[in-house]
């Protein structure tokens, strides 16, 4: 008889060390880790005067305007940052500590006015930083499409404008193109 106690004590011991593993378990979240997607440019961006050039040095070949439209969206413990053409999304939950990235979706493209950059952390909730890099990047694709050498004298403009639980961060860039004239 104590022998069968003895048994059904272990099995009963064991099945409740199991329980309780298993009840652990579930509560230790596991962060995933992602790697988004992102496409990057980078242009030197200079004022006019360090370039220590004459007028018959370089050509303005236009002044350009980009722009991004970035809304970002916060509900309870969720949140998303999104293009306004669906171009990437980016969604967040909140682990009780800040937001954390959870799920993308497209490729986010940045661009930087400076040859030195670094990689944008998507876990941080930064929909602002996202709104300038992006119109930056746009800025420096229409540069290349007009074969300039470079943008001068670059001006960034944010504006945030609040719509109930969404945010929607509008930038700007605005910078002269310029060639440079070389001689044969």
């Amino acid at each position: 008889m104590k022998s069968r106690n003895f048994k059904q004590g272990i099995l009963f011991a064991a099945v409740l060390l199991i329980a309780l593993i298993n009840t652990s378990c579930k509560s230790i979240q596991i962060q995933k880790t992602y790697i988004v997607p992102n496409a990057i440019n980078t242009v030197n961006s200079v004022e006019l005067n360090e370039l220590n050039l004459v007028a018959g040095d370089y050509e303005i070949l236009n002044t350009i305007t980009s722009e991004a439209i970035i809304k970002a969206t916060i509900k309870k413990n969720k949140a998303e940052i999104h293009e306004e053409n669906g171009e990437f999304s980016l969604y967040y939950i909140d682990n009780g500590l800040g937001m954390l990235l959870n799920e993308y979706s497209g490729v986010v493209r940045q661009g930087y006015l400076d040859n030195v950059y670094s990689r944008t952390n998507f876990n941080e909730f930064n929909p602002e930083v996202i709104a300038i890099r992006l119109a930056s990047y746009r800025a420096i694709n229409i540069a290349q499409q007009y074969g300039s050498d470079g943008l001068i004298e670059p001006i960034i403009s944010t504006k945030a404008e609040q719509k109930g639980n969404e945010i929607i961060f509008k930038t700007t860039v605005t910078a002269k193109l310029i060639q440079l004239k070389t001689s044969k």
